[in-house]
């Protein structure tokens, strides 16, 4: 029996933003929330009752111990963490807006605990006693030794019968379209469940627009049992053994829209771990619902929460 449900390698970090309407070069004050990506999956994993632990990098500091707190109090394992004495913490700035304006997302991640983080340092054996590893494009962007961390995580989960979790999760800030499509390819390629938006699928290889042309294309470029593109407001296909499956958004009041794709991958994974990757997207449509939902990155749920948005999404009424 393995230690873990699932296990992940990422970066942790400060997301602070400024309220709506307010413009990064004069805020006052930011809001303050932790942030990274694979711990945002782990965190909603956690909370449907599935053992993770988090592999990383932070500061010897107290900012290193806020990222480490916010997770702990999430039930997340944190024993394959290490602490640098006087390294950084990856950081990011937030401007939310309303239309015309997008919201501008400004990171300050060069040279962080994590990003200077070799493949040498991680505990591969502890990373590897799990069902399922979960890896990310956003995490392979940060360094050439991470890049070759997570390509590692790869082969060492292979020779392990491991299945491997892969989000492609492109951001344009951190790396040029063609260097990203070349970088990821391989990876993509050997991922067992792959996640990626059909925006980004448009992106880096001219795919789409539409979820039908994005999937199609998607599956050329992977061997994965289980493939999800997700398309905003639009809803998801999915590749389930080889089944193309159309699912539908649930419904939202959006509060914050950073974390909804990391909330689907922890509610597709959810799907999976119970022997349900035919559900599997409908559980990722609720749990990406219910972090739009909310403010923060992690999601605060129950598995109770989950069935009962699964079996009535228009229920306006608990009591």
């Amino acid at each position: 029996m393995t230690r873990f449900d699932v296990t992940a390698i990422g970066e942790g970090g400060v997301r602070l933003s400024v309220p709506s309407g307010e413009r990064l070069e004069r805020a006052q004050s930011f809001d303050i929330a932790i942030a990274g990506t694979e711990a945002n999956v782990l965190a909603g994993l956690s909370a449907l009752g599935w053992s993770s632990s988090w592999c990383s990098s932070l500061p010897d500091s107290p900012l290193g111990r806020r990222v480490e707190n916010e997770l702990r109090m999430h039930g997340i394992d944190l024993s394959l963490v290490r602490r640098v004495p006087g390294a950084r913490l990856g950081t990011y700035y937030v401007e939310y807006s309303v239309p015309p304006r997008p919201t501008q997302v400004t990171f300050d991640r060069a040279n962080t605990a994590f990003a200077l983080m070799r493949p040498d340092e991680v505990d591969w054996e502890a990373l590897l006693d799990t069902r399922v590893l979960h890896l990310t494009g956003l995490t392979a962007a940060l360094s050439p030794s991470v890049m070759s961390i997570v390509a590692e995580a790869f082969d060492r989960a292979a020779d392990a019968g491991v299945e491997v979790s892969f989000d492609v999760n492109y951001r344009g800030n951190l790396w040029d379209p063609g260097t990203a499509a070349e970088a990821l390819a391989p990876l993509i390629r050997r991922a067992d469940i792959l996640f990626c938006r059909a925006e980004d699928l448009g992106t880096l290889y001219g795919a789409g627009p539409d979820c039908d042309t994005a999937i199609n294309d998607l599956l050329e470029r992977t061997n994965a049992r289980w493939v999800h593109v997700t398309d905003s407001e639009r809803g998801i296909r999915s590749s389930i053994d080889g089944k193309i499956v159309s699912t539908p958004v649930v419904p939202v009041s959006v509060v914050d829209r950073l974390g909804a794709g990391d909330g689907f991958a922890a509610g597709a994974l959810h799907g999976r771990l119970i022997g349900e990757p035919e559900n599997a997207p409908r559980y990722g449509a609720v749990m990406a619902a219910l972090a739009l939902s909310q403010r923060g990155e992690q999601i605060y749920t129950t598995r109770a929460e989950v069935e009962g948005i699964l079996a009535d999404p228009a229920q306006r009424l608990a009591r």
